[in-house]
């Protein structure tokens, strides 16, 4: 065996190992989604040019991966004390596009209180590359990087929700990112088969859900270790929501923060974003896909039983709280106090400042852009709850 012989088998050896040590991906969906970009003839509108970037996004994942390995590893190494931290969850759940990040980014402004976690540490989830980060001081230029790309269709898409890299940002950035394995990548692969799989994560084995989310709460402690001792977690996924019930049995204490908003509104709303982020990360147009709007919307109502279902079944009454969308922006100060009112934690006059700054800032907030006034039916047993809640959000509100 000669020299070169030696030094390849010595990096295929090391690539091997790094891939066995990685927690992630599911190697089956990252399977399924090779089948789907080589085999998948059927959707004419994701174009050759799309699934050159498909095959990118997905040649550059199986490079890096064994990097994840060896960083997840040296972690285990360097900061195993990050396992002792303890969890305790305030979940915001509910249909997208009903408030959830606005009320997500102003509750983690009080990093005194709570800790979310921000999109790079989803993307990188290892306390070795934070502190790198912050040993160089990283975070003003990282804070200043677009998620979107800098197009017209990115621009709007940044309107609706603002990505950089360094916001606080929903669990989804993690299990899209790392797992391979949540609705946001169809957004990158627009394939008909793919959304009920990836939306539903009660089709995957018992073993391969727990291993997802023990991974996930060890993602969690790592940045509690890092900032959060003694804080309450922030956490937000309001695209996942047959996780739910599994969150619950495995934080048995955990809060949850439902969020609501009228169906025509935030569904109307979601259309525009997942439109535009789909053109941004592959530049397929949606409604060239015929299946695309109607599978959206019945995923969005098979999320809203699941919702209520939590909501009327699973969760105890002094664990959940509900929040309409219409006096959460009306009333941010007096909202904010019930919530921490109930979670029984102090409000600062120093937070209070800043929530009627971020009151009087969103009075003055030009929105950008338009949605379109559809009415949508099979929504009405969901509508007919978001109006009980808006109605009882105002009563312990005093305010009509």
């Amino acid at each position: 065996m000669n020299y070169m012989t030696w030094i390849v088998s010595i990096f295929v050896f090391i690539y091997i190992l790094g891939v066995w040590l990685t927690p992630f991906p599911h190697w089956p969906t990252y399977f399924k989604l090779w089948k789907n970009v080589l085999f998948n003839h059927e959707e004419k509108a994701v174009h050759l040019k799309s699934r050159f970037k498909q095959i990118k996004f997905l040649l550059k994942y199986a490079f890096l991966c064994p990097f994840w390995g060896y960083l997840w590893y040296l972690d285990e190494i360097l900061f195993p004390h990050y396992k002792q931290q303890c969890l305790k969850p305030v979940f915001i759940i509910g249909p997208p596009r009903s408030g959830s990040t606005f009320l997500h980014r102003t509750l983690a402004g009080d990093e005194e209180t709570f800790f979310a976690v921000r999109h790079i540490e989803w993307r990188f989830p290892f306390i070795t590359v934070q502190k790198l980060i912050t040993l160089f001081g990283l975070e003003t230029k990282i804070s200043q990087m677009n998620y979107w790309p800098a197009t017209d269709r990115g621009e709007l898409a940044s309107k609706l929700h603002k990505n950089n890299l360094y916001d606080w940002e929903e669990d989804g950035i993690f299990f899209e990112e790392c797992f391979l394995y949540h609705f946001f990548i169809v957004l990158r692969f627009p394939y008909k088969n793919l959304l009920p799989y990836l939306e539903d994560f009660t089709v995957l084995p018992k073993k391969e859900q727990a291993h997802i989310l023990q991974i996930h709460q060890k993602v969690v402690q790592k940045i509690m270790y890092l900032r959060g001792q003694n804080k309450l977690f922030l956490s937000k996924e309001p695209k996942s929501m047959a996780k739910m019930e599994l969150m619950i049995k495995r934080y048995p204490f955990a809060r949850f923060i439902i969020t609501t908003r009228q169906s025509s509104d935030y569904l109307n709303s979601l259309l525009n974003l997942v439109s535009y982020s789909t053109n941004c990360k592959t530049g397929v147009d949606v409604s060239q896909l015929p299946w695309w709007e109607s599978a959206m919307l019945t995923m969005q109502k098979q999320d809203c039983q699941l919702c209520m279902e939590l909501l009327l079944r699973h969760l105890d009454n002094e664990n959940q709280k509900s929040i309409s969308y219409e006096p959460l922006f009306r009333y941010i100060v007096p909202t904010v106090k019930s919530i921490y009112k109930w979670l029984d934690c102090d409000l600062t006059p120093l937070e209070l400042q800043r929530l009627e700054k971020i009151q009087q800032q969103q009075k003055k907030r030009i929105k950008g852009y338009n949605n379109q006034q559809k009415v949508f039916e099979g929504f009405e047993s969901c509508d007919s709850l978001t109006r009980e809640v808006e109605q009882k959000h105002l009563s312990y509100l005093n305010v009509e």
